[in-house]
């Protein structure tokens, strides 16, 4: 028998939305709970999130229509299909059907607890791709997380932070604990069940180069948070059994100004699509693709070494700070707002040497580092489009061809930033982490980005809100099934 420091019903590893759901459940049902957090406090990703997908909810229901009355608020029936067409069906049905019968239940329980839902929308503007099941709360992901873990302190669940889970402690079989560091020293906790709430890999680029289609951005990308979600739950789960010939991480890719936050102008002016050079001195997208922005991360990641740049002109420039973005990312980049602050933004990174501003486009492929005839030939050629009409290289759309032709220009550094990611342990319906023979460990679970299933290779961004809406309802089914168990 293992000897511990300490016992408890249910050892959640990971505080972020996934964990603080999992300890939610089973400190309502009456089951002693401790949740282990090696950063210096509780949140994970779910606090730099907006919104939350949920489907046939009670928000949903009340507003009856989408604010453009062209749309519907999707069915489950149509949720499930959504992943798994998105996928290829490489999602799996089982944990798709699990999430999206089960995620209004986030949107009641968050209301419960005093949270306001402003709208249930989608993050680009008028995309017919996405369903609308962005459900945007006041304070977004930040407040929802500071009333989720008052709720679980008042339910005395043991929090320690700065406390990281190093291995599990498995005997005949069963995962009956975690060793945990705690000031240095080892801490052995015992628990009738674990569940890995770690967060996934997005901040590992080793990791996403070996288990992701992204090896050539990976170690050269945004890392748009400071959490360090390193695949510990992955290293635990393999230790314990878990299926490893199925590990598949999806980068949740967003796009903005390279070592710039999310909210920057002069990164947003970037993204609008204007014209995107990779280091060859060449375009490699229509644009327009811009419109959709679950694809821009994408378009950027699969260029050589990652590296894009986005050229505009004073014109261009001018436009975007009078008119604003003719683009939305969530609430980041608001459509049709007028960048006041560009001008600023981007003096200060061309004095930082981020951004590069010349009154020649051949200097400015020197400043760049691309090969300079064959970016003055690829902006000839785009001006000639612009001129014409017709993007005949790439089928750009017609309202967005606007020449660069006004000094000075500017060339602005884009990256494909990643939130985190996506993936990596094979789970099923309960959130159970299955082995090889797809068979459950008994004991162990994964939630939240630790788990696999939701998607195929690539962040469905037409599910607005997915990452966090799976991460809580997760959380809560593994919960449910642990405490059954227990029972």
């Amino acid at each position: 028998m293992a000897n511990f420091d300490v016992e408890y019903d249910l050892i959640v590893v990971g505080g972020g939305a996934s964990g603080k759901s999992a300890a939610l459940i089973a400190a309502r049902a009456g089951k002693s709970v401790v949740l282990l957090e090696k950063m210096p406090e509780t949140g994970g990703l779910s606090v730099f999130a907006e919104g939350t997908a949920a489907f046939e909810s009670s928000v949903q229901k009340e507003l009856g229509t989408p604010r453009l009355d062209k749309y519907h608020f999707p069915t489950k029936q149509e949720g499930i299909e959504k992943f798994m067409g998105y996928s290829h069906q490489r999602a799996s049905y089982e944990v798709v059907k699990a999430f999206v019968e089960n995620s209004a239940e986030t949107i009641d329980i968050y209301r419960d607890l005093g949270v306001v839902y402003k709208t249930c929308d989608i993050a680009a503007e008028d995309d017919p791709n996405e369903v609308w099941t962005f459900h945007l709360p006041e304070g977004l992901g930040a407040h929802c997380q500071e009333v989720l873990l008052d709720a679980i302190q008042k339910l005395d669940v043991d929090i320690f932070t700065s406390t990281p889970a190093k291995e599990l402690i498995i005997e005949d079989g069963k995962v009956v604990g975690v060793v945990a560091e705690s000031e240095g020293e080892p801490l052995r906790v015992g628990g009738k069940a674990v569940i890995l709430a770690t967060g996934g890999m997005g901040s590992n680029p080793e990791r996403i180069a070996k288990y992701s289609w992204f090896t050539q951005s990976a170690y050269n990308m945004n890392v748009l948070t400071p959490l360090q979600n390193m695949g510990d739950g992955l290293d635990m789960a393999l230790s314990a059994g878990a299926d490893p010939n199925t590990i598949t991480t999806c980068p949740l890719l967003a796009a903005g100004g390279r070592s710039m936050t999310m909210d920057s102008q002069c990164g947003g002016a970037g993204v609008n699509p204007g014209v995107w050079i990779n280091r060859n001195g060449k375009r490699f997208a229509a644009e327009s693709v811009a419109e959709n922005i679950g694809d821009i991360g994408t378009y950027y990641g699969k260029q050589p070494g990652g590296i894009v740049w986005s050229i505009l002109d004073q014109a261009n420039v001018d436009r975007l700070i009078n008119e604003g973005s003719e683009i939305a990312i969530g609430e980041f980049v608001v459509y049709h707002k007028p960048m006041a602050r560009l001008a600023t933004e981007l003096e200060a990174t061309i004095e930082s040497g981020l951004t590069k501003k010349s009154d020649s486009i051949e200097d400015l492929a020197e400043q760049m580092g691309v090969p300079v005839e064959a970016f003055a030939a690829t902006i000839a050629e785009y001006n000639d489009a612009c001129e014409k009409g017709v993007d005949e290289a790439f089928g750009k759309k017609p309202q967005y061809l606007r020449p660069i032709a006004q000094a000075p220009f500017y060339a602005i550094p884009l990256a494909t930033g990643t939130m985190g990611s996506a993936g990596g342990i094979r789970v099923n319906g309960d959130m159970q982490v299955l082995n090889a023979d797809y068979e459950p460990i008994p004991g162990l679970y994964a939630v939240g980005l630790d788990a696999t299933g939701l998607y195929g290779d690539s962040y469905n961004m037409e599910v607005p809100g997915a990452a966090n809406g799976f991460a809580h309802t997760s959380g809560r089914i593994a919960a449910r099934h642990a405490i059954a168990q227990m029972d």
